[in-house]
């Protein structure tokens, strides 16, 4: 699991002379032994394998200058090569969230208390970028596992977390229906999707062949067909915006995607495999 690696790292970079890590004493009390780690000079750069769920991909740039952290530059780009942080509709929607703090600002200010602390595990997360703060740390750990060594290869880590994880509708809908998705991550890619509704019976929509020919009737699809192209889109694009919804099932597809989205965003990039219930909109 890249926590637990990441964790090594920490460790390694936090050790003391003359202590193991959990060690804290030295032969001067009340006064800071700086850490034994030894990065060499250089500019380390990390980022993730795959664009997150809103289609950005988030990366570092640390720089060493004689064995200390001087810079971390922080960002997110996308296809077009635009960053996050000179993104219009993402600065205004972060701003007007945050009291007029620009992601630029946040993203800086990780980058500050990295040089002061030299230590990732002392950087906390900035207020109102908690998901951007974690992914920085994680990041951090990669590049600086690279500066100990020196290696200036680009440090890539794998966004989402082996497992599975479930994610339900918080209420059944009027025909008596509650949507869930369940999303397999196998060495960090998309290699299973399991879409369906049920009933408070433990019945599945998939399953139910009055609601198929009253579907099919009207709309020219059915939970069973419909749930199945879905389910191979999004492994064919492992990237869920990339995923179009199915004629003639526009509600079940949005459902998909709000439940896929937070399988991914909020719980596959940190291995949480604890059901989740979310609310879901209902747009028709």
């Amino acid at each position: 699991m890249k926590k637990i690696l990441l964790f090594g790292l920490i460790c390694m970079l936090s050790l003391l002379p003359l202590t193991g890590c959990g060690g804290n004493k030295d032969n001067n009390p009340g006064e800071e032994t700086p850490p034994a780690a030894d990065f060499k000079d250089g500019t380390y750069h990390a980022e993730y394998d795959r664009p997150d769920v809103r289609n950005w991909v988030a990366y570092v740039d640390v720089t060493v200058k004689d064995g200390k952290i001087t810079k971390a530059y922080y960002d997110y780009t996308n296809e077009a090569g635009e960053k996050r942080t000179e993104n219009k509709g993402y600065i205004e929607g972060f701003s007007a969230a945050n009291e007029g703090m620009t992601p630029r600002e946040a993203f800086d200010e990780l980058g500050v208390r990295l040089v002061d602390k030299q230590d990732i595990e002392k950087v906390d997360a900035v207020s109102g970028a908690t998901h951007s703060s974690r992914n920085f740390n994680e990041l951090v750990g990669a590049a600086l596992e690279n500066a100990m060594d020196g290696s200036t290869s680009d440090a890539v880590v794998a966004l989402y977390e082996d497992g599975l994880y479930r994610v339900e509708g918080d209420a059944f809908d009027d025909y008596g229906w509650k949507p869930f998705v369940e999303v397999q991550i196998t060495d960090g890619d998309i290699a299973g999707v399991t879409f369906d509704s049920e009933n408070e019976a433990g019945d599945l929509k998939s399953k139910d062949q009055e609601y198929k020919k009253n579907m099919e009737a009207k709309t020219g699809t059915y939970p069973e067909k419909y749930s199945s192209e879905l389910q191979q889109r999004l492994i064919d694009k492992q990237i869920i915006s990339q995923v179009d919804a199915v004629t003639g099932a526009t509600q079940s597809s949005n459902d998909f995607t709000a439940l896929v989205e937070y399988a991914l965003d909020d719980m596959a990039e940190v291995g949480d495999t604890q059901t989740a219930v979310i609310k879901l909109d209902e747009t028709e």
